[in-house]
């Protein structure tokens, strides 16, 4: 079970109460993201810490008692060899998987960075690696589509390290493959490789992926989470359009800003669309 700093600011914040996920997230300043909140939730889920379903969460029993005792006790979360979690008080240990191992790597330099644990795949296709993961987890029954072989492998007990290059080019239904199966511990290290660095760059999918999951980077500069500021641009261009054009005494000057509005709109509307 892993249990790390995020995970015991959640039990600390949480109790016997039903709460919303949501508010609970927003009214307690929580330093680390959404992401990894709703990520921290589930681990404490399935460890019986805390029940969490329509929408609302609170403490079990189980979640009750390890929250008072880290009341009384001092945690120290340094990162041990073995990956346990120790309490410096009461003489209390919960043991905790190994954190994921997620790296980002230049293509050229992916296949350097591997040992004979890891299965590597030179490009994402994701009909290839979900027969891979079949034929490793030993799952003989045939499955025609790649939704069907996914439902077959989170069934399976398995565990794997992958390493997948080019990925720039990963479909968007991979990426949410290779999630799930992150988050079953399935998957429990991926390497991945990245050649052209500006198309991966401009795949918003594929860097909240790599943001959600804390991978290890040193070459690339994944963009941070902003607000953009371009609707509000639009409104000052076609405002100052407009009031040139009034001044000027051009008599179709409504009907121009009407225009303009009705085509920015829809070129927004378009580029959303290309990024679902």
């Amino acid at each position: 079970m892993r249990l790390d700093e995020s995970s015991f600011q959640i039990l600390q914040h949480l109790d016997q109460e039903e709460v919303v996920p949501h508010h609970l997230y927003r009214s307690n300043g929580f330093l680390f993201s959404r992401a990894t909140f709703y990520r921290r939730l589930e681990s404490l889920k399935q460890a019986g810490l805390i029940e969490w379903r329509v929408g609302k969460a609170r403490l079990t029993e189980k979640g009750l008692k390890l929250r008072s005792i880290l009341k009384d006790s001092k945690v120290d979360f340094k990162e041990k060899e073995k990956g346990d979690v120790s309490f410096i008080g009461p003489q209390v240990k919960e043991e905790k998987e190994k954190r994921g191992d997620f790296r980002l790597y230049e293509a050229d330099r992916l296949k350097s960075q591997l040992d004979d644990s890891f299965i590597y795949v030179d490009y994402p296709q994701t009909s290839f690696i979900l027969k891979i993961l079949m034929e490793l987890a030993g799952i003989e029954e045939k499955a025609k589509t790649n939704v069907e072989k996914f439902r077959l492998l989170k069934n399976a007990d398995f565990k794997i390290k992958l390493a997948i290059n080019h990925f720039e080019n990963c479909p968007k239904q991979l990426l949410v493959f290779l999630e799930e199966l992150i988050k079953l511990g399935r998957i429990e290290a991926l390497y991945v490789g990245v050649k052209n660095e500006r198309k991966a760059l401009s795949n918003k999918k594929l860097v909240e992926f790599l943001q959600n999951l804390d991978f290890e980077n040193e070459r690339f500069k994944l963009p941070k989470e902003s607000i953009t500021l371009y609707p509000l641009f639009l409104i000052a261009v076609i405002g100052i359009i407009l009031i040139l054009a009034l001044r000027s005494g051009y008599q179709h000057a409504s009907i121009l800003s009407v225009m303009m509005i009705v085509y920015f709109m829809r070129s927004m509307l378009f580029r959303e669309l290309r990024e679902l």
